[in-house]
């Protein structure tokens, strides 16, 4: 048999263990970046926080931004951007949507919904017993 014929037959088991080390390192670096998506194409695509967005957005829509500058250094495509621009419209019209003094109704149990029946008829019976004995005393007076 040839001499090189040995060591051509470990070639592929040493390329497969070198292979699995960089997927283990591969493996190990994502979880301790905020890599989690991947998409279509096999690319990793980094999950934005809300406060990420917010200061691309505002980055972006500074006076003369280099914005394709501001997009590189992100990773990020401006496809990407208009999604973010979006979001932040959204946000900013529900936000101002809403009625910033309006009271959320309490929710209150049945429990004490009926005790405070009860507590507002005796208070409505005390208060026109008074009434009555007002009269009585102006009567009175007069």
């Amino acid at each position: 048999m040839w001499a090189g014929a040995k060591q051509l037959s470990t070639y592929p088991q040493e390329k497969a263990e070198i292979f699995k080390k960089r997927k283990e390192k591969d493996m190990q670096a994502d979880t301790s970046n905020n890599y989690t998506n991947v998409d279509s194409a096999g690319r990793k695509r980094k999950k934005l926080t809300a406060q990420e967005k917010w200061q691309i957005f505002l980055e972006t829509t500074a006076k003369n931004a280099p914005v394709g500058e501001i997009l590189r250094r992100h990773g990020l495509y401006s496809s990407e951007l208009t999604k973010i621009r979006k979001q932040v419209e959204s946000g900013a019209l529900q936000e101002l949507g809403r009625k910033k003094y309006s009271r959320k109704p309490e929710q209150v149990s049945r429990e004490e919904h009926e005790k405070t029946k009860v507590e507002l008829a005796a208070k409505e019976k005390a208060l026109a017993q008074m009434g009555e004995e007002y009269l009585l005393l102006k009567k009175r007076t007069d």
